[in-house]
């Protein structure tokens, strides 16, 4: 079903291309974020958008991703250069920081997303109960198939405490109308 695989930063498409880029867990495995978005808003159409789910820190998130996550959750990260400090410089394939999406969206300032040529993000954070106890892309699941449908109501009952409970977030990028200077 696969019809394409690319790299993130040097995609493979002509400039305004696409109405939408949307991704799932992307985002807090990227090197160079700055290289991504600089390559998706140039795929993108005025008006574009990109859109991510991806790993959200929240209070009830932090202690899970940080000490019971593969991933790291490191707060003190550089977002636009998250892997800068690791052991030898080098990224491994797979590793992720789940911080990345986070502190991009509280550090990165609306006019460093104009020179992107994108708006500031929209931000909806998820929670995800359900998601967590599948224990997301791994084999095996803590999750019993009669349980999704209650975690999954009750994810739909807390959504107005998704600001401190949630696991998960939407996050839309708008491509400017004219590119960056």
């Amino acid at each position: 079903w696969n019809d394409l695989a690319g790299n993130a930063v040097q995609l493979p498409f002509r400039a305004a291309s696409f109405k939408a880029i949307v991704a799932l867990d992307v985002l807090h495995h990227l090197e160079d974020p700055r290289a991504f978005f600089l390559e998706a808003a140039s795929a993108l159409r005025p008006d574009g958008r990109i859109c991510l789910i991806e790993p959200w820190v929240t209070p009830f998130s932090y202690p899970i991703y940080r000490w019971l996550h593969q991933e790291g959750c490191d707060l003190r990260i550089d977002p636009w250069r998250p892997f800068a400090t690791t052991r030898d410089g080098r990224k491994e394939a797979f590793e992720g920081n789940n911080a990345i999406p986070w502190r991009l969206v509280r550090e990165v300032a609306p006019e460093a997303w104009g020179g992107l040529g994108l708006t500031p993000p929209a931000v909806s954070p998820t929670n995800g109960f359900a998601y967590l106890l599948s224990l997301g892309f791994r084999e095996g699941s803590l999750l019993p198939a009669p349980l999704a449908p209650r975690l999954l109501q009750l994810d739909r009952w807390l959504a107005p405490l998704a600001r401190w409970t949630g696991m998960r977030a939407l996050l839309v990028w708008r491509r400017a109308q004219a590119p960056p200077a």
